[in-house]
C-alpha cells in the first residue's frame, strides 16, 4: 500500500493511503458476497439469489461502503506499524478517491503533543504544617462513641437525633408522584436527608401517630418537583432513641483496635490517625501546586481533538456517578443551579488542566529516565503480599490480569515522589 505522510500543526500527521487495485477488488467482492447473503427477492430463498441477478439489485455505493469499512482498520493498523506512530486521540478518516479500480484513504492521526518544560525542579513549594488539636481528637472520640450507640424503642415523643420508622405517601394537587412513597423507612430526625421542613414536622410524634406533612420543594430541585407544594401522609411505626455507650475500657475493648487497651491509648491512636490523614492531605495539596506550576510554565500545543476526547471521558464518568444517585445530568444541573454552558466551560478547563499535568509528568519521566522494570514490579508485589499476609503467587495471579495498569501506577508514584523530593519544602 502506497503512502504519503505529511506533518501538520498541533502534533497531527496526515497519511494518504492508496489501496492496491487487487486488494480493493477483493474487498469489493467480499462486500458483495456479504450483501448478497442478506438479499431477498420473490421466488428465491434468502441468500440464494444468483450472482448476476443480485448485482442488479445491490447498489454499487453499498458495496463500496461495505468494502471500505472492511479495509479501514487493517489499513490503519498497517500505517501505525510501518510509520511507527502512536496515536494520542481518536483519528479521523476520509475517503479522498473511490472508483471500482482505486481507493484512497486519508487518516489524520493525532500524536502525543510535544512538551517543552520550563522549571520543574527547585520550585520551593511549601507544604502545610500538620497540627491536630485536642478538640479534633475529642470529636473523633465522640464519633466512635456515636457509631457504637444502640437504638432503643421508645414510647416518648420523638426528638431531634431520634430515628423514626415511617410509611409515607407524597402527593401534589392530590396526585402521587414518582419517588414519593416508601414503607418502613428509617429516618434520623435532624439528618436533613429529606425535603426541608419534613423532619421538623415529625418531632414530638409517637408510635401510631398519623401526620400530614406539608412541604415546598426547593426551587433548585428536579424540574418536575421544583418549587411545588406537596403533602405527605405519614404513619409513625416506631420511635427509636439513641443510647450512647459509656467511654471506658469496656468500650475500648469492644472496638478491638490492635495495641489499644485504654481510653488514653485510644485518644493517642486517633491523634496519630488524624496526623497521618492531615499529612497525606498536605502532601497531596503540595503536589497539586507543584504540578500546576510546572504545567503553567510548560509549552504544550494541545489539539482540539485531544481536549474533546478528555472532555467526553470526563462527562461520561460524571454522568455515571450522577446516575448512581438516581438523577440524570440535566436534573443534577438543575438541582445545583448550574447552567449547561457553565458546566461545559468548567469541564473543558478541567480537561485541559488534567492533560497538561499528565503530559508534563510523562515528559519529566522521560527526561529523568523514570521507568519500571520487572524487578520493580516483583518488589511491589512482594510488599503487597507482606502487607495483606497473602502468598506471593496469589498476588501475582490477581495483579497479572491488569499488569499494565499496575506498572503505570508504580511509575506514577515514582514521578510524584520525584516532584515532591525536588520541589516541596
Amino acid at each position: 500500500m502506497k503512502r504519503v505522510v505529511n506533518k501538520l500543526e498541533n502534533s497531527k500527521v496526515e497519511v494518504l493511503c492508496d489501496v492496491e487495485e487487487k486488494a480493493w477488488k477483493e474487498a469489493q467482492e467480499k462486500a458483495f458476497n456479504k450483501l448478497a447473503k442478506d438479499l431477498e427477492l420473490p421466488g428465491f430463498r434468502k441468500g440464494k439469489v444468483p450472482a448476476d441477478m443480485a448485482r442488479k439489485h445491490i447498489d454499487t455505493g453499498r458495496i463500496f461502503n461495505e468494502a471500505i469499512n472492511g479495509l479501514i482498520q487493517p489499513a490503519f493498523t498497517e500505517v501505525l506499524k510501518e510509520e511507527k506512530l502512536q496515536p494520542f486521540a481518536r483519528p479521523s478518516v476520509d475517503v479522498t478517491k473511490v472508483s471500482d479500480k482505486e481507493l484512497q484513504l486519508k487518516f489524520i492521526i493525532i500524536l502525543a503533543p510535544e512538551v517543552k518544560l520550563g522549571n520543574y525542579k527547585g520550585l520551593g513549594i511549601k507544604k502545610a504544617a500538620v497540627k491536630v488539636s485536642d478538640k479534633e481528637v475529642e470529636d473523633e472520640v465522640n464519633k466512635l462513641v456515636d457509631q457504637n450507640a444502640n437504638l432503643v424503642v421508645s414510647d416518648k415523643p420523638s426528638k431531634l437525633g431520634d430515628t423514626v420508622v415511617i410509611d409515607f405517601v407524597g402527593s401534589i394537587d392530590g396526585k402521587e408522584f414518582e419517588g414519593g412513597k416508601a414503607d418502613n423507612y428509617s429516618l434520623v430526625l435532624g439528618s436533613n436527608s429529606f425535603v426541608p421542613g419534613f423532619e421538623d414536622q415529625l418531632v414530638g410524634k409517637k408510635s401510631g401517630d398519623k401526620v400530614d406533612v406539608n412541604v415546598t420543594f426547593p426551587t433548585q430541585y428536579v424540574p418536575e418537583l421544583a418549587g411545588k407544594k406537596a403533602l405527605f401522609k405519614v404513619t409513625v411505626h416506631e420511635v427509636k432513641e439513641k443510647v450512647l455507650p459509656e467511654l471506658n475500657e469496656d468500650l475500648v475493648k469492644d472496638l478491638a483496635i490492635p495495641e489499644v487497651k485504654s481510653v488514653e491509648e485510644l485518644k493517642a491512636h486517633l491523634r496519630k490517625q488524624l496526623e497521618s490523614q492531615k499529612d497525606s492531605q498536605a502532601t497531596s495539596e503540595a503536589l497539586d501546586k507543584a504540578v500546576l506550576k510546572i504545567a503553567e510554565e510548560a509549552k504544550i500545543d494541545l489539539a482540539k481533538e485531544i481536549i474533546d476526547d478528555e472532555v467526553e471521558g470526563m462527562r461520561k464518568n460524571m454522568t455515571q456517578q450522577i446516575e448512581q444517585r438516581g438523577l440524570t445530568l440535566d436534573q443534577y444541573l438543575a438541582v445545583t443551579g448550574t447552567k449547561p454552558e457553565d458546566f461545559e466551560k468548567k469541564l473543558r478547563e478541567d480537561a485541559e488542566k488534567n492533560l497538561r499535568g499528565i503530559l508534563c509528568l510523562e515528559e519529566i519521566a522521560r527526561q529523568e529516565k523514570i521507568t519500571v522494570d520487572e524487578k520493580d514490579v516483583d518488589f511491589e508485589m512482594a510488599k503487597i503480599a507482606d502487607q495483606y499476609n497473602m502468598p506471593i503467587d496469589k498476588v501475582k495471579e490477581i495483579l497479572s490480569k491488569d499488569l499494565a495498569r499496575f506498572q503505570a501506577e508504580i511509575k506514577q508514584r515514582r514521578i510524584q515522589e520525584f516532584i515532591l523530593n525536588n520541589n516541596v519544602e
